[in-house]
């Protein structure tokens, strides 16, 4: 009985039942996506401890990268979730009549889980596989841009176990996403059932926020009724609240905290040896054994060389022995190092940094590190902004409901319009204002922990960055309206 239901139930919905599992495959890709990197991350710190001869242990990079997995792999359960909301609730008369001919709720939970299994559990385990080897991709085109800043070769592969470990958590967020809606509509009544199936659209009675208030000031009764009309869908617009907070959450902290490692360094290593050295020597455990005068001879005679000093004070308890060049120009740095890098190839112990090489290859680990950020807060962005896609489109029949009442109300077409643009505006900044009081916490400690003054941070804070992002998520979300819109007042122009 339960196979003749679902089928019958995917042959008159084609295209929502093609829709939720295209919306499980593209989650199960970007959940695949960040178990197979975090997997070949995890990997590669293993591997180069052990060329270094080191004990791995828990860094801040680390730590973030799994804040930001565990924010993406959260959002993707929630998406999910609300997509099976939205499909399961748009049948809500019909649960009721099932009830009415004699079904128990436990028959109507496993009737939905398994409905929502059947149709989205083949496309989340393709996508999940589809991810992990798109994985191997992006570490794979990584590594190849980074090859000449490693003296190690990681293994790009993903054991069996990862892979098993993907397909579990894939059918786990399924499972997931799928009961959690299953079990809220499973215990309704019927009554309610057909009640709800019947209008979606119901006034809180709550006042609206200041947010609100403060808008009406400028665009009028319209920032009003858009803060009531959202507040009325908040249960169906709580995951792209959610998701949209954690994407610019995640995308601000992690933005801010670059930006205060970058003037930490600079503080701390760039500018203090700006005008020590050009080049450096280092000489492991050579401290008890002084200058090696033939080595500084050897140095001075090289062309370019202006001066060569010893130690460095910041580092008085080294072992190590510090042999500090100045150098003419740029070019002079660059062919000095080159020789000496070349002398000491094939020796042990003996290490040749130049300044300009080290600030380049740390601009580039940089460039390597917002690239990271922009990406998976992006993919927490396009969580969230395709539920809003979701939720706007797939309810246009309780929309015309609702803008029905307010045309009879005498609210314009125009006012409606600008309701609209209203709604997109508060999904975006209500978690930017959230994202910003608590980035204000969380970049105050940081900075009290740091060489970096806080008006050092201000100067050079990625303002245009974090505005561009949140510009871009508010143009989708707007878009997301505008096919809304035309969807709504189609059938009347």
């Amino acid at each position: 009985m339960l196979r003749t239901y679902i089928a019958n139930y995917i042959r008159a919905n084609k295209a929502s039942v093609i829709s939720l599992a295209a919306l499980s495959f593209i989650a199960s890709v970007m959940l695949g996506l960040v178990v197979g990197v975090g997997s070949l991350v995890v990997r590669d710190y293993l591997i180069r401890m052990e060329y270094l001869g080191e004990t791995p242990s828990v860094t801040g990079s680390s730590i973030a990268f799994a804040i930001v997995t565990a924010l993406c792999s959260i959002s993707i359960v929630l998406m999910l979730k609300s997509a099976f909301d939205v499909s399961m609730s748009a049948r809500m008369r019909n649960l009721g009549l099932l009830k009415t001919a004699g079904a128990s709720d436990s028959q109507v939970r496993l009737l939905l889980l398994a409905e929502g299994c059947a149709l989205s559990l083949p496309a989340a385990l393709l996508g999940v596989l589809t991810g992990m080897a798109l994985s191997l991709a992006v570490i794979g085109a990584i590594l190849a841009m980074t090859a000449g800043d490693r003296v190690y070769e990681p293994v790009i592969e993903l054991s069996p176990l990862s892979v098993a470990l993907g397909l579990l958590v894939s059918t786990a967020t399924i499972v997931l996403s799928a009961l959690l809606p299953a079990h809220r509509l499973g215990r309704i009544s019927v009554i309610k059932a057909i009640e709800q199936g019947t209008d979606e659209y119901r006034s809180t009675g709550r006042p609206y926020g200041i947010l609100a208030r403060l808008i009406e000031n400028r665009i009028g009764i319209e920032a009003k009724l858009a803060a009531c009309s959202l507040r009325s869908r908040k249960r169906n617009m709580r995951t792209a609240n959610v998701s949209i907070a954690c994407a610019l959450l995640a995308f601000v902290t992690l933005i801010n905290f670059e930006t205060l490692s970058h003037l930490s360094t600079q503080a701390t290593y760039f500018e203090r040896y700006a005008d020590v050295w050009d080049v450096r020597i280092t000489v492991d455990g050579a401290a008890d054994l002084g200058a090696d005068d033939s080595l500084i001879e050897m140095v001075r005679s090289l062309d370019g060389v202006d001066d060569v000093s010893l130690g460095d004070p910041y580092k008085a308890d080294s072992e190590d022995m510090f042999y500090n060049i100045r150098t003419e120009s740029r070019t002079a740095e660059a062919d000095v190092a080159l020789q000496l890098e070349q002398r000491f190839e094939n020796t042990e112990g003996i290490e040749v940094v130049s300044l300009s090489e080290e600030a380049e290859r740390d601009e580039r680990a940089r460039a390597g590190l917002r690239l990271f950020v922009d990406v998976f807060a992006s993919i927490l962005a396009l969580i969230g902004i395709s539920d809003v896609f979701s939720s706007v489109l797939g309810r246009i029949p309780s929309r015309r409901r609702e803008v029905s009442q307010m045309v009879a109300a005498g609210i314009s077409r125009k006012q409606i319009r600008r309701m609209f643009t209203a709604e997109s505006f508060f999904i975006i900044v209500r978690p930017f204002s959230i994202a910003a009081i608590l980035n204000i916490a969380i970049v105050a400690f940081a900075i009290c922990a740091s060489p970096v003054s806080a008006s050092d941070f201000l100067t050079n804070m990625p303002i245009v960055h974090i505005a561009t992002f949140t510009a871009a998520c508010w143009l989708l979300v707007r878009l997301a309206y505008l096919l809304g819109e035309h969807a709504v007042f189609a059938p009347a122009e």
